[in-house]
């Protein structure tokens, strides 16, 4: 084998793996943003990767049930999921109202009301018909709603000492946050590989009509994923509210788009049926490392809203070329069956296809 052939194998070798493997890039762009953040500030430490992961969790925890969501297809996405951070950090901490003996309450109430929450976006979807973008979209303002009527009439609680206590905590030196997030996300990936109702999602999300045919429960899988998103975003909300010690309004809003862009950002296609869990925590990873960089140059407030935007918008454009991309080539691939499965006879003796 000449010098060029052994270049160009390896080179196949390496966007097959690329192809197979799309988290790598979020991984990759993790180190990189973390190196970048040591020169800007001159200090090189693991401390400021465990910092940044554990900030990272709350992403994390909201973009694995997003993930879940878009690979669902059909135009999947949850827009609720900040309203539901919100609603489960005010209320859960208005139950606990800081005291240990109420902290299995206020985990029930968080979880319940994003149960509450999936099953009111699955309905307007599923049963109304609604496109995903509207529905939970609207379903959110409800929620907020909710919180709002909530603050007004109910004095602000506080979360359990022990729920802050566990949330802040570490085992084994590592942050208990970052511990459970790790474990959430090896949980999600090997479902979505090995139970039946995880490969039926990916076949949902590849081929609608084809799942369909095939058995699958095209409604009875996307209305779980609706169900699993919110009550993952309710989950974000109470540990955040143990973290801060405190539930405030708006203090899901910064998940909404980012949520998407984890996702997206770790390999998944926006259009559905192909995801990758590890990709998902290590696109959130990503995106809170580029958020203290932009911290840490001491720029302007505004200025790191505007990149972040603009950092989320170029990943959702090149993500839907991607996909795109994608269509065409599946495209392109079942054209050419058909082409191949043509009869013998369908060409003239001169060599040219029939009329």
């Amino acid at each position: 084998m000449s010098t060029s052939s052994r270049i160009e194998t390896a080179w196949a070798k390496r966007g097959s793996f690329l192809t197979r493997a799309p988290w790598v890039w979020a991984i990759l762009g993790s180190l990189i943003a973390w190196v970048a953040i040591g020169v800007v500030t001159q200090r090189f430490s693991l401390g400021s990767l465990t910092i940044n992961a554990t900030a990272a969790s709350f992403l994390a925890f909201v973009a694995l049930g997003q993930m879940l969501v878009i690979t669902g297809g059909g135009g999947g996405i949850d827009l609720s999921v900040p309203f539901v951070i919100t609603l489960s950090a005010y209320w859960s901490s208005g139950v606990m109202n800081g005291s240990n003996a109420r902290l299995g309450t206020g985990i029930a109430v968080a979880l319940g009301l994003g149960l509450v929450v999936g099953l009111t976006n699955a309905a307007v979807i599923l049963g109304l018909g609604m496109p995903p973008i509207v529905g939970t979209l609207a379903v959110g303002f409800l929620a907020d709603s909710a919180v709002n009527v909530y603050a007004s009439h109910a004095t602000q609680g506080a979360p359990s000492p022990a729920l802050a206590e566990f949330v802040r905590g570490t085992f084994l030196g590592i942050p208990r946050l970052v511990e459970i997030a790790v474990v959430l996300t090896i949980a999600v990936g090997l479902g979505m590989r090995w139970l039946v109702r995880g490969r039926q999602l990916v076949a949902v999300g590849q081929g609608e009509q084809a799942a369909r045919l095939s058995g699958v429960p095209v409604g009875v899988i996307r209305a779980g994923t609706y169900l699993a998103s919110s009550v993952l975003a309710g989950f974000a909300g109470l540990t955040l509210a143990g973290y801060n010690n405190s539930a405030f309004l708006n203090m899901g809003r910064p998940y909404q788009l980012a949520s998407i862009g984890a996702v997206v950002l770790g390999g998944s296609l926006i259009a559905g049926g192909r995801s990758t869990a590890v990709g998902t925590a290590g696109g959130a990873l990503f995106l809170t490392l580029v958020l203290t960089l932009m911290q840490s140059s001491k720029l302007d407030i505004g200025i790191q809203n505007v990149g972040e935007g603009i950092l989320i918008i170029a990943v959702l454009l090149v993500a839907g070329g991607g996909a795109g991309a994608e269509a065409r080539r599946r495209g392109r691939s079942r054209r050419g069956r058909r082409g191949a499965e043509v009869p013998a006879d369908a060409a003239d003796p001169a060599g040219g296809a029939r009329p």
